[in-house]
């Protein structure tokens, strides 16, 4: 009995193993297939859309959002970033993120969320030239990201928010308003990234690193989605 359950326990883990490795594969071959075509750098506007749990004033307010946001960042010290789109993300059902090759990937519903853009200003985007394009450790574009997603998640009742970073490839931070706002006293954050851009706050760019960094995805290029959800792989 005992070597029969040995053995059983082995094949399982064999088994298990197989599978990691199938599913590793299919991903790699999808993020071979990113940075051949140059990636999606947007929702797709032309998929199907589902029914969407937007409500048309948290669309009107989140571009309200887009235009502060933007005129405080383009008086920052330095190269000068824009938000250039706040749209609905429910153009598709979701959003699956891939955490971890070995773990099951994690589908988030779609329907009520916001995606916005950022760029370099006088940048040509989505995809900014090599030049104007900052890359998706820097620290500037996530704190800007992170006070969309804050002030998204204040002022309106979305449950999502994207924001593409203004990278040579597409490169998504995925906001979650339970999640996010788990871990956090939003208002007194919000009012710590609304002060001045021109100082240098060591606390504050440990907690903009802490908040961001582990919510970097890079969006695979599957287009139409399949199954009307878009597929995002952490960035590591």
């Amino acid at each position: 009995m005992i070597r029969v359950g040995a053995l059983w326990l082995g094949a399982a883990e064999r088994s298990a193993r197989a599978t990691g490795r199938r599913r590793l594969a299919w991903m790699l071959t999808l993020i071979l297939a990113t940075l051949v075509a140059g990636g999606v750098a947007a929702i797709p506007a032309h998929s199907s859309p589902s029914a969407s749990a937007l409500e048309p004033e948290a669309l009107a307010r989140a571009r309200v959002i887009r235009a502060d946001v933007t005129a405080r960042y383009r008086h920052a010290p330095g190269p000068k970033l824009g938000v250039t789109e706040a749209t609905s993300t429910g153009v598709v059902e979701s959003i699956t993120l891939v955490t971890d090759w070995l773990e099951p990937s994690r589908v988030v519903p779609a329907d009520n969320g916001i995606y916005f853009a950022i760029c370099p200003v006088r940048a040509k985007c989505p995809y900014p030239a090599r030049s104007a394009a900052w890359p998706a450790e820097a620290s500037l574009p996530r704190r800007m990201a992170l006070e969309l997603a804050l002030r998204a998640f204040a002022e309106t009742s979305v449950s999502l928010v994207v924001v593409a970073l203004p990278t040579v490839r597409p490169v998504w931070l995925v906001f979650e308003r339970d999640d996010l706002l788990a871990t956090l006293d939003a208002p007194a954050v919000v009012d710590e990234l609304a002060s001045s851009l021109a100082v240098i706050d060591p606390p504050l760019r440990e907690l903009v690193n802490r908040l961001t960094r582990p919510r970097l995805f890079v969006p695979l290029p599957i287009l139409p989605p399949p199954d009307d959800t878009i597929y995002a792989v952490r960035l590591s």
